[in-house]
């Protein structure tokens, strides 16, 4: 497969770097299954500690699986939320008013394609637009 054909597709400029929108949605997917997959798995493996605590015939047993459970469940729950706030946070930063830094570089573009990266790019709604253009018509 050649680099070219991948970038010959919709891309959008991250700083100097040239990014596929493909990667964007290669991202975003990842960390939906993160947020999805990770605290069932953690549930379900609670779930069979769960049901060897029932079965145990030790009271030690018993406190120890039931330990497991409850830990399984509370990491599954940090899981889901550490993805969701950050998800809100570059939410939230990325709606900032345009600050250059340094570099001239703008702000928003940082926490732009940050945000691109943790919601993916919807092909069908996103436009490129050039920034130079006008977009009133006073002639």
């Amino acid at each position: 497969m050649d680099l070219f054909y991948v970038l010959e597709g919709d891309s959008t400029l991250c700083g100097n770097i040239l990014v596929p929108n493909e990667l964007f949605n290669l991202v975003s997917t990842i960390i939906q299954m993160i947020k999805i997959v990770v605290p069932i798995l953690l549930i379900i493996w609670g779930m069979l500690d769960f049901a060897k605590s029932v079965v145990a015939k030790k009271e030690e047993d018993i406190k120890k699986y039931q330990k497991a459970f409850v830990s399984r469940l509370i990491s599954a729950l940090v899981v889901f939320l550490i993805v969701v706030i950050v998800q809100f946070a570059v939410n939230l930063v990325s709606s900032v008013e345009e600050q250059s830094n340094e570099d001239g570089q703008t702000i928003t573009d940082v926490w732009g394609c940050t945000k691109k990266f943790i919601n993916g790019v919807d092909s069908s709604n996103d436009t490129q637009v050039d920034d130079n253009t006008d977009s009133s018509n006073d002639e």
